[in-house]
């Protein structure tokens, strides 16, 4: 089967709704050699995410996601990689509550859904969401505006190994330098207080050196 030919076949099964003027741009795309047609999966990966698997699940849309960002011409994987994140999400792994929260903020722009699915991975130890959850309290972004809790996060993301881009760290300067020396006291004890109970932050880049390395575990129970 020719690349065009897999690709008219993916659009006809997929079941994903776009508009009918993007379909065609991409399938002139296609035929034009500016995009690609879906990344190659796994039979087995995929069988073993439809029954459930949530490793498999994640590892599919980490595919979609990964094409979907490798050129403007493939935004037709971001439905599939959205649901599969999804599906991974929704039995509580905390990299795909993570990376779906990314796609609510930013193709939806649904804050208090992004901030939701950021603080359910940050309550489980992921790094990379306590920095997003942090930025969430700092700017009030689908939730009230909190400076003690955004500096209790973005402190956890950052011993977890998250540094933030110079944007972000200008407007954490910008917030500390409104807070009181009691605020931020308060900011470091409650950080201070999560890692005594739960362990230190990991990141996505540290698990992926580690995939056998659990999260932190009573994460259903969303916290401040």
């Amino acid at each position: 089967m020719t690349r065009t030919q897999q690709f008219r076949h993916r659009l006809l099964c997929s079941g994903i709704s776009v508009n009918p003027a993007i379909r065609l741009l991409i399938c002139l795309m296609v035929l034009s050699g500016c995009a690609t047609v879906a990344p190659v999966i796994d039979e087995s990966l995929r069988h073993n995410a439809l029954e459930g698997n949530v490793r498999a699940q994640y590892e599919i849309g980490l595919k979609y996601d990964q094409a979907a960002h490798s050129g403007w011409g493939n935004m037709l994987y971001w439905d599939e990689a959205e649901a599969w994140f999804e599906m991974a999400a929704r039995q509580g792994d905390a990299r795909a509550q993570y990376r779906l929260a990314a796609y609510y903020f930013s193709r939806r722009h649904d804050y208090r859904q992004s901030f939701r699915l950021n603080q359910l991975a940050a309550q489980q130890g992921l790094a990379d969401a306590q920095y997003s959850l942090g930025m969430h309290y700092g700017q009030a972004w689908g939730t009230e505006q909190n400076l003690i809790l955004a500096y209790k996060w973005i402190a956890l993301a950052n011993e977890g190994g998250i540094i933030g881009g110079s944007l972000a760290d200008t407007e954490w300067l910008i917030w500390k330098g409104k807070m009181s020396a009691d605020q931020i006291a308060e900011g470091k004890r409650l950080a201070a207080e999560h890692t005594a109970t739960y362990g230190k932050s990991q990141s996505i880049a540290s698990m992926n050196q580690m995939p056998n390395q659990r999260m932190q575990p009573d994460a259903a129970k969303p916290r401040r």
